[in-house]
């Protein structure tokens, strides 16, 4: 018995090690990815607040401009704007919880498959930012839209704040395309009568209301995330790597898993 939970805890150790790894990587990644857009990307205050308007007169075309409406009933809610404000400030710590979650109760081919398409996703969605630089719905006043997070915090973009980025980086939406990531990792941890499934898209279809209802996306920023999304995935899977053999995966992954290895 003393050298099956020995056995036992070292298999912890091991993930618990893992997951520190993989996640202080991820944070050193997102920083990086920060950094990149907001030092090479700088166009934005010249060609943002066109491309806004080019991208409110198609989705008035299309009848799918909706965020105005959006934001004028979750204004009537105060308690509804602080609630998706802290949502959507805390999309990456909610992504890290979903890593957490994949490592530790996921087949590891499938953990370090679906990191992959992390990492591709990253690549693919940073040239979007140069080519074309678009100013989010909540500087769009003249539309009706305004910023909630400056009204009611947390105070996310200031200089001071969480996150000191290129606010010109609305498309694509990767506070939707990471999420999704996500909740791919939480239905590959929870595979039980599709529990993780339903949970992880109910999380992103609530980021792709609060991305919305912030004033910080359009519609058309969250499919954009959502195609880089898909792209990434075909990247992953086309790379020389037996990684995105899934079908190779345990189906019982409710046990805890002893590979941690990575790419």
């Amino acid at each position: 018995m003393f050298s099956v939970t020995k056995s036992r805890w070292r298999r912890v150790a091991g993930l618990v090690l893992a997951a520190i790894l993989n996640i202080g990587a991820f944070m050193i990644l997102f920083q990086l990815y920060n950094l990149a857009r907001k030092t090479f990307i700088q166009r934005g205050e010249t060609v943002g607040f066109d491309h806004a308007e080019q991208i409110i007169s198609l989705q008035q075309r299309l009848h799918i401009f909706v965020e105005p409406d959006i934001q004028r009933w979750v204004l009537h809610h105060v308690w509804l704007v602080r609630a998706l404000n802290w949502y959507y400030a805390g999309f990456m710590w909610s992504f890290y919880a979903c890593c957490v979650l994949a490592i530790f109760f996921a087949a590891a081919p499938r953990f370090r498959y679906l990191r992959r398409v992390f990492l591709c996703s990253m690549v693919l969605a940073l040239p979007w930012y140069a080519i074309y630089p678009l100013a989010p719905p909540r500087m769009m006043t003249n539309h009706g839209l305004t910023d909630t997070l400056a009204l009611y915090g947390p105070h996310y973009f200031s200089s001071n704040g969480l996150v000191q980025a290129n606010q010109f980086a609305a498309m694509p939406s990767m506070h939707v395309g990471w999420t999704t990531i996500g909740a791919f990792m939480v239905a590959a941890a929870i595979p039980y009568k599709h529990i993780g499934a339903i949970v992880g898209f109910t999380h992103l279809a609530i980021m792709t209301f609060t991305v919305m209802a912030t004033g910080n996306h359009y519609v058309l920023d969250a499919l954009g995330g959502s195609l880089v999304i898909a792209a990434a995935f075909a990247v992953a899977a086309a790379l020389p790597s037996p990684l995105w053999r899934l079908h190779a995966a345990p189906k019982n992954t409710r046990t805890l898993r002893t590979q941690t290895s990575g790419d």
